[in-house]
């Protein structure tokens, strides 16, 4: 079967399905007079991260997909970025196992800052220097977190100008939440090695979680791509009395990486080994007056240092040092109030102010740290305007010191035409704050014996640079079936992003670099034309038969810019299905097939054409059984991931130049994972 034969089978497949699911008078649905299935009614949950207020999932602003703890027990995956396979509209690969390209709708593939990532509401993102966002050094356990919230579409107006298409909200358990001791570990093969112990408990009012734990392997097979990860992390709740509350979290990772390629054109990207810190505080009183009516003030400080230097050369001259070494810090102070002014009014509003520092010598040809304060007012107001239908109006002020003050307005009507049929209209509007390293770059390469004469610029910066608006337009339509036992939502949509930020190359400014005509320098510009996309989204979740669950994410995009290499950067379609069934004696499987259209992601230090990955299939499966070890509670878990055929995910473009074969294509990984709880 060809590509081509197998993307018309997608589209086929997912486009009967929702045409199957939207005829209410189908013998199916005739069915489901029968009084058992009639009975059953799945309680959708209930979700914060849209809006900030807590909201039935049919009544939420947006599209919203929801991963909980089951789903990510029963996964068996080691790391966060796979999960979010899951979630219509993101595409999700790896350039090695170590790294992860996650980007909603293909954006972001060069500098991410389009997607904002939180840990319980605290943002993770701070300005990056270069490459992708460090998804296996988050300083949280999977087995910490108890649901994932992922907003699909404009956030701005809840979460900053970082969430210009949408937020992952990582929201954790509470401390009290299953005390004693877990113990977890997984062997496999390549080299496959974690450890992770964790213990809960305390004494009112004080309870805490700690949990501590070490992950490494040896990444695809032909890559130099070992990873080492450990982190530590800390939660502690305190319920001072009926109203005050006050929790803290503390996190550190320490993670170290291959990197690299031993053949990387002038050594631009040689092989050797990176290392990376994050530590993160969250701080956060809470006093709570009513069902309706509370107050927070947090406060959070997120740094991040990256230590990856190495020597380059060219003929006749070697032995160049490049770095991207660099230390981010976000620091921030946020109050909120929600707040119920009459039985169909009430609404939530706040303030934050940030600093963000980030400080790169090589990066900036300065030792300065470039620092960025930000200031931002929002607010969220629900009306209930009948008894089927609310209203959502969000309004946002942002001011970095460069780019002044940024208006972000959303307005959602949702609509309940029956108990189980929500329609949902929405408009918004969401700007990006451009990063340090896009408009202040200035990265300068010296010959080694003489540090007068300029090898390479690189890069240069664009002072003049704007920020990227993004106008979004859906329509959305979420039904429970009962007689399928399922939920089925789907989003149509338009997106029109102007003043894109793009990398260009362009003339260096005298003096001329002595390897100019080999090594290009480079800009950071807006794209001159709007970047339209508009496509479907359909989310599913069944329940059809005894003990099974199965999970449908689908969506297909048009993109229109006038430039094809500004296209080919967001992949047509992308597809996940996942099949998760309970067996008799307490086994179950799972098993998960995911599908990317044709897509040019990735970034290299030098510049060059963009690369197409071609389509590609991925398969993952698993087995577990709950059982009792000494009289305690475990779970066995056995997995493997990436069966089939090697594939290539993300490239990176100068490494495939005059390469015939993708240079980084994934490879199986099978583990075996032991949870024990006493």
């Amino acid at each position: 079967m060809t590509a081509a034969v197998r993307d018309r089978a997608w589209h086929r497949c997912a486009a009967s399905l929702l045409l199957f699911l939207s005829l209410p008078g189908s013998a199916a649905a005739t069915h489901a007079a029968d009084e058992g299935e009639s009975a059953y009614f799945e309680q959708l949950p209930v979700v914060l991260t849209a809006s900030r207020l807590p909201q039935a999932l049919q009544d939420a602003p947006g599209a919203i997909t929801v991963i909980d703890r089951p789903l990510i027990e029963r996964s068996g995956y080691r790391d966060l970025a796979r999960l979010l396979r899951l979630v219509p509209g993101m595409h999700v690969g790896q350039e090695r196992a170590s790294a992860s390209w996650v980007s909603y709708h293909g954006l972001g593939q060069s500098i991410p800052g389009e997607l904002q990532v939180l840990i319980d509401g605290a943002p993770t993102y701070v300005p990056v220097s270069f490459g992708t966002a460090a998804w296996t050094g988050l300083p949280v356990f999977l087995s910490e977190i108890e649901r994932i919230e992922v907003v699909r579409g404009a956030s701005a107006n809840s979460y900053g100008a970082s969430a210009l298409q949408g937020a992952v909200n990582l929201i954790t358990r509470p401390a009290a939440e299953d005390p004693g001791e877990h113990v977890k570990l997984v062997l496999g093969d390549p080299a496959i090695r974690d450890v992770e112990v964790g213990w809960a408990g305390g004494t009112a009012p004080l309870a805490l979680r700690l949990t501590a734990g070490e992950q490494s392997d040896d990444g695809f097979r032909g890559l130099h791509d070992h990873r080492r990860t450990q982190r530590i992390s800390l939660r502690g709740d305190a319920q001072l009395d009926p109203e005050n509350s006050f929790s803290f979290r503390l996190g550190t990772t320490r993670e170290t990486t291959g990197r690299g390629y031993p053949d990387s054109p002038f050594g631009n990207n040689a092989l050797r080994d990176g290392t990376d810190r994050a530590h993160l505080v969250h701080l956060r009183w809470q006093r709570v007056e009513d069902m309706d009516r509370e107050w927070s003030v947090s406060a959070y400080h997120h740094q991040l240092d990256y230590r990856d230097s190495w020597l380059a050369g060219a003929p006749g001259i070697p032995d160049v040092p490049l770095s991207r070494d660099r230390r981010d810090l976000r620091t921030s102070i946020e109050f909120q109030r929600r707040d119920r002014w009459s039985e169909t009014v009430r609404g939530v509003w706040g303030a934050e102010t940030t600093l963000t520092q980030t400080r790169s010598p090589f990066s900036f040809s300065s030792a300065d740290s470039v620092r960025v304060p930000i200031y931002r007012l929002f607010s969220n107001i629900e009306w209930q305007a009948s008894d089927p239908t609310r209203v959502n109006l969000g309004l946002a002020l942002e001011r970095s010191n460069h780019e002044g003050w940024r208006f972000s307005p959303r307005l959602y009507a949702n609509h309940r035409l029956t108990p189980a049929d929500t329609l949902r209209i929405g408009a918004g509007r969401a700007w990006r704050t451009t990063s340090p390293f896009e408009y202040r770059s200035d990265t300068r390469v010296y010959h080694p014996a003489n540090p007068s004469l300029l090898l390479a610029r690189p890069f240069i910066p664009n002072p003049d640079l704007r920020q990227t608006r993004a106008d979004t337009l859906e329509l959305g339509y979420i039904r429970q079936l009962r007689w399928a036992r399922s939920t089925v939502e789907v989003r149509l949509f338009h997106e029109r992003l102007r003043d894109m930020v793009i990398r260009q190359q362009v003339t260096p400014p005298p003096p001329t670099p002595l390897l100019a005509a080999s090594i290009p320098t480079t800009q950071e510009q807006n794209f001159g034309e709007d970047l339209n996309v508009r496509g479907i989204e359909l989310q599913w979740e069944a329940h059809p038969w005894k003990g099974a669950d199965l999970r449908l994410a689908w969506s297909a995009l048009e993109r229109h810019a006038g430039d094809e290499q500004i296209e080919a950067a967001i992949a047509p379609y992308t597809a996940s299905l996942m099949w998760m069934q309970r067996w008799s004696h307490r086994w179950s499987s799972l098993v998960h097939l995911t599908r990317v259209g044709p897509v040019a992601t990735g970034d290299s230090y030098l510049a060059g054409e963009p690369y197409v990955v071609r389509a590609y299939t991925s398969l993952d499966v698993g087995v577990s059984r709950p059982l009792s070890l000494a009289g305690h509670p475990a779970r066995l878990t056995l997995t493997a991931l990436n069966l089939g055929p090697r594939h290539q995910e993300a490239a990176n473009p100068a490494q495939q130049t005059g390469r015939a074969s993708p240079a980084n294509r994934v490879s199986r990984q099978v583990y075996l994972g032991l949870d024990m709880r006493f």
